[in-house]
Order: structure tokens, then C-alpha cells, then sequence
């Protein structure tokens, strides 16, 4: 599940304190396990991640508005939206995006400093209890993580390449109109609501099985 765990982990890339807007934003990410960098990108409350695993271009769209988590699968002449409550994806996405979610798990923070990436300034803070792990991210001044280094390890697990702030266009962060929209499990009230359109009981196709990029501690 490294690839679904990964995902998660950039779903909180963005940080803010409490009083502070986490700006819309685009970045490209290198993503310790990954050859292809990760693409970000995030619009008020839905973000969207595109990354390439095992030759394959997987999306994932998080929309806390409408409390849905959508998996875009393009393979084999086969396109399929595979719709998840957004409340499963702590569980299918474990990692963090931003400050804050390392915070409401309780995660307890430490300002140790200040580093330069990708040309910006950032604070580094250093993490302890976020799913019994351990480091340290660097934070820019809007409250984007920069990078994130786990303790233990001499490379870090995710640090940012290119960023750019401004407004995202829509069509990033709804289901493509050839894409055929299957609800899993627990999608609930979202479904009997009716927003989501054309949702069936079709079985999705299996992914391969890829694994966390946070190192197991011995």
C-alpha cells in the first residue's frame, strides 16, 4: 500500500498555524522510493495528487466538501473513477500534508531552526508521536512543507522541487467526463444525496501492492 499511504502523506502537505490560509498552490515533489516526481496540487478545500507507479499515472482528488476521496485509474483502454468516503482515507492514507494534521493525531512539535529549499526559506520542526514516528519538516512562511525528513534516515522522505502560489483551474479536481464513476463501500449519505452522478455496483480492478515510504522502526 506504499503508493495509497504516500498519497495520504501529501494530502496534509500543507501547513498552517491556526490563524493562517494555507494558499492554492502547485508543486512538484520528490518522493523518496519514486523516480517520477509527485504532482501536487490544491484549491481551497480539495486537493489533488498525481503520481506515477509501475508505469502507471494513478490521480487521487481529496474534496472535503462534498466528503468524498477519488481514485482515477487509467489502464489497459480502461478508465474508472473508484469514489471512497472521505473519512476512510485516514485509513487508506495515512500520512500527513500539513502541520496541522501531525498536530490533531498528537503529534508534539519543536521549532529546532531555520534551512533553505527549493531557493525559500522554511522553520524546521521537528516532529515526535505521528503514527509512532518521528523527525523533521521544514515550513514555509504560507505553511507549505518543504520537505520531511523521518528520524533515522539520511535522505529525506519527500522535499519540494518546484512551487508556484496562485488559483487552480477547476477541471483539476472533478472526474473526467470518460471516466466510468464506481462507489465502494460506506459511501453512505454522499451517494443518497446525489452528488455523485452514475455510481454503480461494478468491481473495481485490483492495483498492485505497493508499500509505506515511511521505514519500519526495528
Amino acid at each position: 500500500m506504499r503508493l495509497l499511504m504516500t498519497i495520504g502523506f501529501l494530502i496534509s502537505l500543507v501547513l498552517p498555524a491556526q490563524a493562517q490560509i494555507v494558499p492554492d498552490l502547485y508543486a512538484k515533489i520528490r518522493l523518496a522510493g519514486f523516480e517520477n516526481p509527485v504532482e501536487l496540487r490544491r484549491s481551497g478545500n480539495k486537493t489533488r495528487i498525481d503520481i506515477v507507479s509501475g508505469g502507471i499515472l494513478q490521480t487521487y482528488i481529496a474534496d472535503q466538501d462534498r466528503g468524498l476521496l477519488i481514485s482515477l485509474v487509467a489502464a489497459g483502454g480502461k478508465r474508472t473513477a473508484l469514489v471512497f468516503p472521505l473519512d476512510r482515507a485516514p485509513a487508506l492514507l495515512p500520512l500527513p500534508i500539513d502541520l496541522m494534521t501531525l498536530q490533531d493525531r498528537g503529534a508534539t512539535l519543536k521549532p529546532i531552526g531555520s534551512s533553505l529549499q527549493a531557493g525559500q526559506a522554511c522553520r524546521l520542526i521537528e516532529f515526535k508521536g505521528y503514527l509512532n514516528q518521528a523527525g523533521v519538516v521544514c515550513v514555509d512562511t504560507s505553511g507549505v512543507i518543504l520537505q520531511m525528513t523521518q528520524k533515522g534516515r539520511g535522505t529525506p522522505l519527500f522535499e519540494v522541487a518546484a512551487l508556484a502560489s496562485g488559483p487552480q483551474d477547476a477541471k483539476w479536481f472533478v472526474i473526467p467526463s470518460d471516466y466510468q464513476t464506481v462507489a465502494l463501500p460506506a459511501i453512505g449519505g454522499a451517494a443518497a444525496r446525489g452528488e455523485m452522478q452514475g455510481l454503480n455496483s461494478e468491481k473495481p480492478s485490483e492495483k498492485p501492492p505497493v508499500k509505506s515510504p515511511f521505514r519500519d522502526k526495528k
